[in-house]
């Protein structure tokens, strides 16, 4: 059923917006200026994370939107889409269909491509365009965890339905970096921490922090890049590959991970382990104000509801359902508890039997806010509901980065772990990994060149001169 640019998706766009940065503590929209605001698109992608993908695609994606349920009933429905298309909205499709959990693209339906075809031949100028994206969660259906969603350059539509399913199949393919398995795109991201590593050490500047955003394309120049050594080097690509292999099976039967390795400074003193000390103690400081205590009952009992709900019930279905389900879950019960938390603020704040009436005489404050009508309170206390949940997710990563640092020292300082040979071992590792990208033309270089529709792109690689 098409809705149009409905009221029924202006909602679901602004929830999206207000429950996903209370959920993701970093969200990254790469090459967003990909989307075209002169025409109309049909944007595809895999369907890896559940409700998830539809929450971002619908919150974060600019451009107004047709509401698709993903499946076409019948002629009339098609031309209902195409037309929405082709007067310049946008439509979100994951023609793989159901979400799934594997690595690879499944089978391709065929409604993106129809969409596309019949919007191209009713529109008369400004032609719509095909546009991938890539979604890239760090950690599915985890709180507080990072994702990104990548743009790729639109596609012009031609060729027949089934040419066009062929292409729709590379590019989500390549937007979503597929690989075999996860154990290979596990590998993939441990060896781009590593390659970042070296690249600091020989760039100082890079030392900053990098995005999230930034680890998905330095995940696609380390894929692109193996893939490529696989064909035209095997015996290389398979050694390399091992090496890597037992190098990070042996730190993780030590509990280790590369980032511990590349992080330890050359001399452990006591000044440092202090700093590591503060830097916890000052984030951990900020967490005990106004701000957490609101976002705690703005999100910790929806939030222990839906987990509660998922052990129940959830554990019953599988994975794509019990993900969609988590969600539905959440749309139902984070609003009812903001309109209850803000309802039991303004209550607190407002009436004269709150137990905070009794201490308006000894207060500056109490007085003003008790002289704000509750009609003016509740909508600004619902609002503050969940952009204190947004807030007090920087204080929660600053606070848990300060606690890692204050474990990794305590880490640095077991003597029963040969630090100096695994940290040797690694820059190793590290230079040949590096080596063999600054010798290739990879994604996100200067001279790189995107490639054609339904390629991949380990197949526009190639050695620098």
């Amino acid at each position: 059923m098409v809705f149009g640019y409905s009221i029924h998706v202006g909602i679901s766009g602004w929830f999206s917006r207000r429950l996903l940065p209370t959920w993701f503590r970093e969200i990254d929209l790469i090459d967003i200026e990909n989307i075209p605001s002169d025409r109309g698109a049909v944007i595809i992608s895999t369907h890896a994370g559940g409700l998830f993908d539809h929450m971002l695609t619908k919150g974060m994606l600019p451009g107004p939107q047709v509401d698709f349920d993903g499946f076409i009933d019948d002629e009339v429905e098609l031309d209902l889409i195409a037309k929405e298309v082709a007067a310049g909205k946008n439509v979100i499709v994951f023609p793989e269909g159901d979400s799934h959990d594997d690595t690879t693209i499944q089978s391709i339906g065929a409604c993106a491509a129809k969409i596309a075809l019949r919007a191209a031949e009713l529109s008369s100028e400004n032609q719509p365009v095909i546009v991938p994206i890539g979604i890239h969660y760090s950690e599915r259906y985890q709180f507080r965890e990072r994702v990104a969603l990548t743009v790729e350059p639109p596609i012009e539509i031609n060729g027949s339905e089934a040419e066009l399913i062929k292409i729709i199949s590379g590019e989500i393919s390549r937007a979503s970096q597929a690989v075999a398995s996860w154990e290979n795109r596990k590998l993939i991201w441990q060896a781009r921490s590593i390659i970042h590593a070296e690249r600091v050490r020989r760039n100082p500047e890079l030392a900053l922090r990098s995005s999230y955003g930034e680890g998905v394309l330095g995940a696609r120049r380390v894929r692109a890049a193996w893939e490529w050594m696989a064909i035209n080097n095997q015996g290389k690509s398979e050694r390399l590959e091992q090496k890597t292999k037992d190098h990070l099976d042996e730190l993780s039967g030590l509990g280790l991970t590369p980032r511990h390795l590349d992080a330890k400074p050359d001399v452990l003193t006591n000044r440092g382990f202090l700093k590591s000390v503060w830097n916890w103690a000052f984030a951990w400081s900020f967490m005990l104000g106004f701000v957490t205590w609101s976002a705690l009952i703005g999100s910790i009992p929806p939030y222990l509801g839906v987990v509660g709900v998922d052990r129940t019930i959830g554990k019953r279905m599988n994975s794509d359902r019990r993900g969609a389900f988590k969600l539905y879950t959440a749309f139902v019960l984070y609003p009812l508890n903001w309109i209850l938390g803000a309802a039991i603020f303004t209550w607190l704040i407002t009436a004269n039997s709150s137990p905070l009436a009794q201490f308006s005489q000894f207060s500056l404050i109490l007085p003003i806010l008790f002289s704000i009508p509750s009609y003016i309170l509740f909508p600004v206390m619902l609002w503050w509901m969940p952009t204190a949940g947004k807030l007090q997710i920087k204080l929660y990563s600053r606070g848990t980065d300060a606690w890692r640092q204050l474990n990794l020292w305590r880490r640095w300082r077991m003597k029963d772990i040969d630090w100096e040979q695994l940290c040797a071992q690694q820059k190793i590792l590290a230079e040949e990994l590096t080596d063999i990208g600054d010798g290739l033309i990879l994604p996100g270089d200067a001279d790189w060149k995107n490639p054609k529709p339904g390629q991949d792109d380990f197949e526009m690689v190639i050695q620098r001169p």
